[in-house]
């Protein structure tokens, strides 16, 4: 295998410290309470939760038994994520823009949760060396009791053993909520707000390299509670790309990760249909979203009507757009009602909104 001389010192790196490991950390030991802090696509995990089983799989681009097993894993991950399974593909020794790029080309082969080590190894250092295991791709698989199940090529890991540690009981304590005791602050702080904001101005301005940066950036000064914004501000970036199937992909992603969170999903609608032009693969994923939230009275149901009335005008239906934006206008918050009578109108005049 040949390995880009811009990434070969780190992967030596990696590799030597691998090697010199103790083989501490065993099957049946509790795992490692480090997590990612830096995560390329998929929401945080924050902790282990006792109604899900884990499989942290540690990979890089350049390692072609890793990406051999992408595919594998997706379709592992794709089969068994309604029962709890949450998979974390976690990247050593490269930087987020290789890995978001890299992901991003996966596009459908690669829809779990991916993350990106700090600069000082702290994933690798404490899950694989501490294991001592000198190779990647290296899986380890953590259950409901918080302990590892399994260290081993994600090849070798056989479903069926999936299967029964997702049917044992839930060790999560009665009216736990999801997340722990993350950080839940009310408002972005100043540094998070002051990135998102050049972010959106390097998006607009076309700087798409730049943008994904800070994007990047971004993750590490989010807390639980908006990880929204940067998931936002990725899809953005990806609509500048006029990247449509990705855009696709992503926005069942983020549907999937913020179910029941209405504001974010009408959001995530909004932005599929922000164009004129919207191809119809992305006016349909938008009116999927939206259609639900449309028919559930109250918050959300007035921006779910107004997307599927822009999809309506969009298609040239002028009056179910009318009819849509109307039923928006009365489903209305006073705070939203303004924009809503102004989308309405504009329905009217014959001009999109």
């Amino acid at each position: 295998m040949s390995i880009p001389t811009a990434r070969l010192l780190p992967a030596l790196f990696t590799l030597i410290s691998l090697h010199s490991a103790s083989g501490a950390l065993k099957v049946g030991d509790p795992a490692p309470n480090t997590l990612p802090k830096r995560w390329a696509q998929g929401e945080a995990v924050q902790k282990f939760e006792g109604d899900k089983v884990y499989i942290v799989e540690f990979w890089a681009t350049w390692c072609g038994p890793c990406i051999s097993a992408i595919p594998h894993i997706n379709d592992i991950y794709k089969k068994h994520k309604a029962k709890g399974l949450v998979v974390i593909g976690q990247n050593l020794g490269e930087d987020a823009q290789t890995v978001s790029g890299f992901v991003r080309k996966m596009g459908s082969k690669m829809t779990y949760r991916v993350a990106v080590d700090d600069a000082a190894g702290t994933m690798g250092k404490n899950w694989l060396t501490a294991a001592g295991q000198n190779g990647i791709p290296c899986a380890f698989v953590v259950n409901k009791k918080g302990k590892i199940a399994y260290i081993g090529h994600p090849m070798a890991m056989e479903e069926s053993m999936l299967v029964k540690l997702l049917a044992e009981p839930s060790t999560k304590a009665t009216g736990e909520m999801s997340g722990g005791s993350a950080d839940k602050s009310t408002s972005l702080s100043a540094k998070a707000t002051e990135l998102a904001n050049l972010a959106k101005a390097h998006i607009a301005a076309g700087d798409l390299d730049k943008a994904e940066e800070l994007i990047a950036e971004l993750h590490d000064s989010l807390t639980e509670n908006f990880l929204y914004v940067g998931a936002l501000l990725q899809l953005d970036l990806m609509m500048a790309r006029e990247q449509d199937d990705d855009v696709v992909l992503f926005s069942k992603i983020l549907a999937e990760d913020f179910a029941g969170n209405s504001t974010v999903l009408n959001a995530v609608a909004a932005v599929l249909v922000s164009k004129s032009d919207a191809s119809a693969k992305l006016k349909s994923a938008a009116a999927k979203i939206a259609t639900p939230l449309s028919t559930a009275e109250g918050d959300g149901q007035c921006a779910a009507l107004g997307t599927l009335a822009r999809i309506a005008f969009i298609n040239g239906d002028k009056g179910d757009a009318l009819d849509l934006q109307g039923r928006a206008v009365t489903a209305a918050s006073p705070a939203e009602l303004t924009a809503a009578n102004a989308a309405l109108e504009s329905y009217k005049q014959g001009r999109l909104p």
